[in-house]
């Protein structure tokens, strides 16, 4: 049969006082507590964890929507002549043959670029119209 000494009756080579044993309880609750709101995996590095998944979420949605966007205009392009017509007009400048692209100045006022180039776009990409012509 195996018998429990109280602690009250063990021989320590040192005595605690009640009182001490309550002050380092509560030192080390509080310690505890400051770990807990300040460590590595505290509550601080929880809310920033938080923060940063709410902004990676929103580009998550913000790219899922420019990437729907896209494939929308990849279909288009490939199944829809108009709009690829449309495309290759305004982006590319091209033309059919035997039309005559008409450009004219704006009345806006130019802003320099911030290479210090200055060509207008009639003067960087000739139409095929501009190049036929001798």
């Amino acid at each position: 049969m195996l018998y429990c000494h109280p602690l009250s009756q063990m021989n320590l080579p040192f005595q605690l006082s009640q009182r001490w044993v309550v002050y380092l309880l509560g030192f080390a609750i509080v310690l505890l507590c400051f770990v807990t709101i300040v460590g590595e995996r505290g509550v601080f590095h929880l809310w920033r964890l938080i923060g940063e998944k709410k902004k990676l979420d929103e580009q998550n949605y913000r790219l899922q929507k420019e990437n729907e966007a896209l494939r929308q205009r990849i279909s288009r392009l490939r199944h829809d002549d108009f709009y690829l017509e449309k495309y290759a007009r305004e982006e590319l400048n091209l033309v059919r043959p035997g039309e005559i692209i008409y450009r004219f100045q704006s009345s806006e006022p130019k802003k320099p670029r911030s290479n210090g180039v200055n060509v207008t776009p009639a003067e960087s990409r000739p139409s095929t119209a501009q190049k036929a012509r001798p």
